[in-house]
């Protein structure tokens, strides 16, 4: 009997992770972090319309660029979560939509190693989209001090915001760049100091275009990139730190 529960067992065990695909690159945190980040019971495909794009060795571990383009995916992305399979905070940031459809997503990221970068897009049917990427790199950036809190005067530019909205004849491309340290917590007597939300607004309107949950894998002074299929309005970004400091900028449309 005790034979035939084992078998049982192994069978669920089988069962229950059909749902996850081979990894191609075989990173050793695959179905960790598929598991943590998009449910032990989730549906997931390869999907090369999800093209997830990293240099493919970082110069700077502290500074890797990231770009999401999903124009080729055929339907809105119902959520995106973004991750560093083996950065020691994994989790880089999940997108959830507002009214109107993400095209782009792009910011910077840390690297503590050479690793495999993961963007999962669900769809309506609630099955998530997988596109994977890896960048080589000498390491350290997620343990490396922060240059911007180096500088003594760095109190004085914190919080700037800098950028804007560029009308194109199909979408809108924003482009945006705030002053923040964005302390990862791993490096010695700094405690972690990082944006944590950041959101799109239209003015006038409560209901966000986009809203973002940044991790500690972001970069320094990071540079947001957002493509919306809409007409530039006149619209707000809104950001907060884990600190409660908030952040906002005005942008109004221009052509470019």
């Amino acid at each position: 009997m005790r034979g035939w529960m084992a078998l049982g067992l192994a069978l669920l065990s089988v069962t229950v992770q059909a749902g996850f695909p081979e990894d191609p690159f075989h990173s050793p945190m695959w179905e960790y972090n598929l598991e943590r980040y998009l449910g032990d019971d989730s549906e997931v495909v390869h999907d090369e319309r999800v093209e997830l794009q990293v240099p493919p060795f970082a110069e700077d571990s502290a500074q890797v660029p990231l770009t999401l383009d999903l124009t080729a995916f055929p339907e809105p992305a119902q959520r995106i979560v973004t991750w560093v399979d083996l950065n020691p905070i994994p989790h880089l940031f999940t997108y959830e939509p507002g009214a109107d459809p993400v095209r782009l997503l792009s910011l910077n990221f840390r690297v503590q190693q050479a690793t495999t970068v993961r963007a999962a897009v669900q769809d309506a049917e609630g099955v998530w989209h997988l596109g994977s990427a890896y960048v080589d790199a000498a390491g350290g950036g997620c343990t490396a001090p922060s240059l911007t809190s180096a500088n003594p005067d760095w109190e004085k530019v914190f919080g700037t915001v800098r950028g804007g909205a560029f009308s194109r004849a199909e979408h809108t491309r924003y482009k945006l760049n705030v002053m923040h340290p964005m302390d990862s917590g791993m490096v010695g007597n700094t405690p972690a100091f990082y944006i944590e939300q950041v959101a799109l607004y239209r003015e006038g309107d409560p209901h966000p275009l986009l809203r973002l949950e940044l991790s500690q894998s972001a970069a320094e002074n990071p540079m947001f990139v957002f493509e919306l299929e809409q007409e530039a309005p006149r619209s707000r970004l809104w950001m907060r730190d884990n600190n409660g400091n908030v952040f906002e900028r005005h942008l109004g449309g221009t052509s470019s």
